[in-house]
């Protein structure tokens, strides 16, 4: 979980006494934050992205084994299970990359409120 500093720590780590400078440190951070969460989530959801095509090509592939090989049919139900459940992730991922970037001009307009007391 991530530490939140409070003022005094704020204080120190902005170099400088006054509240508003404190605010726009914080919000900097969250700013930078949200942008570096959007990176490493859009980089999730193209690896789940290249997992679900090479998983649609398995079960291509696996279309010509035989019903009576026990084994085969077991392996390509698991496939079938894992690639539905690689499309809820990549569903999930999605929504969250949404949320970020929907947060983005807020964070944004948080620093620009501070800026506006320089």
């Amino acid at each position: 979980m991530v530490s939140i500093p409070s003022f005094e720590q704020l204080k120190e780590m902005c170099g400088s006494d006054e509240i508003k400078e404190c605010f726009k440190f914080l919000f900097i951070q969250e700013e930078a934050e949200n942008q570096g969460c959007i990176t490493k989530v859009t980089e999730w959801c193209e690896g789940v992205r290249q997992k679900i095509v090479k998983f649609a090509e398995l079960i291509e592939e696996g279309r010509s084994f035989s019903d009576f090989d026990v084994p085969a049919m077991d392996g390509m139900e698991c496939l079938l299970e894992a690639q539905a459940r690689n499309g809820v992730v990549l569903q999930a991922l999605v929504g969250l990359l949404d949320a970020l970037r929907e947060a983005k001009p807020e964070k944004h307009r948080h620093v620009l409120v501070m800026e506006v007391h320089d």
